[in-house]
């Protein structure tokens, strides 16, 4: 890989960053029910959606780590005014140059020669991963860069335990611990998923606590004032208790919010598991790491063997591989932090000498790399989901589809982040309904709000009698549905197309042997 071929690499990269992070895809529904959906309602008073993890008597999520991120980019674009689509691309601006920053500085740091640099950042800079997921406002995305940020460190720490006294100085070994305290507390409010990264990882730490005693004590110390940190500023949000009242008795234990602990207790019934989906086990290695990796796995084990096994990279990857796949609820953006640590543990080296008699083999699984990651970087960058925010945005800026006398029916597209709408709290109607609830009963007000509803993907008979009961109630009903769903199921004479986006992909309801459900598109259609 020549330095030449790696810079122009490095700088189309740059615009594919850019491209991606204000393009319009929905992932997952995570990416805005834990985020902004949860904040725009707190800070802004708007009308929000807010998610079952905030809403529990024990609640499961913390604000710190949300507060932390988005709290100055929402008051700058309050500050500028900007319409919620611009915020949300302001916030997706940020996440990208903080993903990018942390990994090319990490990698830069951690890896011993130029050589090791260039393949590790070539690697991670062209994957889907780190162009797409990585600039949208996932928990996962945070945990990538706080898990990347320990892994260095804790290879600091092993690096210098490596070395002569005259090699490093005492400072830099308490500045390392220090970090690994506060990002280790700070990782494990944000997903407390966090840990299994550092059950291999902590090994190589715990030789370092060896060598030095206080590093423990350091860590330790700092862990629990940052916990304590966290704590506290969740007890004030969810209890709506200011930080003096919870002071003037602090060892009242019933007081705190511990989001962490409420999380793990949640999670460990496997009842409450199930309602989110229960996964075989073997569902993360032999099913999403290889979504994620693509042919990048041959280079990861070339003649089935690497090389990096010893590294930290390799072992926090391992680390997060193994202990996250004991749980039975397994999804794929849970393993995206091991793509930068296994992007630099590729073995090109031991690829080149397997290839040695056949060196198109070498190229063909480098150009398969980059077919496969621009290919899932256009899937799930732009297309996936892609037109339910520009929906909301136009919904936004029509002031004649948002008077109380207005519904909107949501079909078969992820559940639409209604902060967005910028209605003020009071003045929006949520109403969600499922398969498992179509025949309940739900009580529109017509008379004070506008109305938006959530079908998800219920069947067609029960979206209609959704239409017919809220048709009684509403004057204008708009029906938001991908274009093929509607061409396949509604008649068209009873309905107005008021708007379309093409670069819009249901993937949940394809149907290989029916050639129009692959159509493109989302629509807004106003009932007659």
């Amino acid at each position: 890989m020549g330095l030449v071929s790696w810079r122009t690499v490095y700088f189309a990269s740059i615009g594919l960053r850019f491209v991606f992070a204000l393009s319009n895809s929905y992932i997952h529904p995570d990416e805005h029910f834990q985020s902004l959906e949860v904040l725009a309602g707190r800070m802004f008073l708007l009308s929000t959606n807010e998610p079952w993890e905030y809403l529990l008597l024990a609640p499961a999520r913390s604000f710190a780590p949300l507060l932390a991120v988005y709290y100055v980019p929402l008051k700058f674009a309050q500050w500028l005014a900007l319409l919620p689509l611009q915020t949300w691309y302001l916030v997706r601006l940020v996440f990208m140059s903080i993903s990018w920053v942390v990994t090319d500085w990490c990698l830069y740091k951690m890896l011993p020669t130029k050589q090791e640099r260039i393949k590790a950042i070539y690697f991670v800079l062209t994957s889907f991963v780190s162009l797409v997921y990585q600039s949208h406002t996932f928990s996962n995305s945070i945990e990538t860069v706080l898990v990347l940020l320990t892994v260095y460190h804790i290879n600091e720490l092993r690096f210098m335990r490596s070395q002569p006294k005259p090699q490093y100085a005492t400072s830099d070994v308490v500045r390392a611990s220090i970090a690994i305290g506060f990002l280790f507390a700070f990782g494990t409010f944000n997903r407390v998923t966090f840990p299994a990264f550092f059950v291999l990882p902590g090994l190589f730490y715990l030789q370092s606590a060896w060598k030095w005693p206080y590093v423990v004590f350091i860590s330790a110390f700092t862990f629990i004032v940052t916990s304590a940190c966290c704590i506290i500023m969740d007890t004030t949000w969810f209890e709506g208790v200011s930080v003096g009242t919870i002071l003037k008795s602090p060892f009242e234990w019933s007081q705190y919010v511990v989001t962490p602990y409420n999380n793990i207790v949640y999670n460990a019934s496997l009842d409450n598991l199930a309602q989110h989906g229960l996964h075989p086990l073997y569902t993360h290695i032999l099913v999403n790491l290889p979504q994620l990796m693509g042919p990048g796995l041959i280079l990861l084990f070339p003649r089935f063997r690497n090389s990096y096994w010893k590294t930290t990279p390799f072992a926090a990857a391992m680390s997060g591989l193994i202990f996250l796949s004991i749980v039975p609820h397994q999804e794929l953006r849970f393993i995206i932090p091991v793509v930068p640590l296994l992007c630099s543990c590729f073995d090109v080296a031991g690829l080149e000498k397997a290839c040695q008699k056949r060196t198109w083999l070498l190229s063909f699984l480098m150009n398969s790399w980059l077919v496969f990651n621009l290919s899932m970087a256009l899937l799930m960058g732009v297309f996936h989901q892609g037109g339910v925010l520009p929906a909301l945005e136009y919904l936004h800026a029509s002031p004649q589809f948002q008077s109380p006398e207005t519904a909107l029916i949501w079909w078969r597209t992820y559940s639409p982040p209604t902060w967005m709408l910028n209605q003020k709290a009071g003045d929006l109607q949520i109403i969600l309904i499922s398969n498992e609830n179509e025949d309940l009963k739900f009580q529109s007000d017509a008379a004070s709000k506008l109305l938006s509803i959530d079908a998800m993907g219920m069947s067609v008979e029960g979206v209609n009698k959704v239409i017919r009961i809220v048709s009684a109630t509403h004057k204008l009903v708009l029906l938001v549905t991908p274009i093929a769903s509607f061409k396949q199921n509604f008649e068209a004479d009873a309905y107005d197309e008021v708007w379309s986006y093409n670069y819009h992909l249901d993937m949940d309801h394809l149907n290989i042997s029916d050639l129009q459900s692959l159509r493109p598109g989302l629509a807004i259609y106003s009932l007659l």
